[in-house]
């Protein structure tokens, strides 16, 4: 199993605040995978990945994977676009763990 750490209700309404995202989020664990957290976020008809970081990643390397991920997005290159939230980040905290937000609608051309 792959979802080591659990969110509930209220932290998915703090990533809709985050997000600027609509209400209505339906979550599910995905169990597949070793080493991070991931959720499935569904809004209405798009989805999207959440990515808990585990204690494995480093901490210092994030930041360059997120604008590399952005990056090849926008160069059409399929991969999953990391999105930024109201401050402009695209890391946020989820219950005291590093956590990306990334759009996986476009991913799936």
């Amino acid at each position: 199993m792959a979802v080591y750490t659990k969110i509930n209700s209220k932290d998915v309404s703090l990533i809709s605040k985050k997000f600027k995202l609509k209400d209505k989020i339906k979550f599910y664990g995905i169990k597949q995978g070793i080493e991070n957290t991931n959720y499935l976020l569904k809004i209405l008809k798009k989805k999207y990945i959440l990515t808990i970081f585990e204690k494995r990643v480093q901490k210092k390397d994030l930041p360059f994977f997120m604008k590399l991920m952005d990056k090849l997005y926008y160069n059409k290159i399929k991969c999953p676009k990391p999105l930024k939230a109201k401050d402009g980040k695209y890391l946020i905290k989820i219950k005291k763990k590093t956590s990306m937000y990334c759009n996986i609608c476009r991913w799936q051309r």
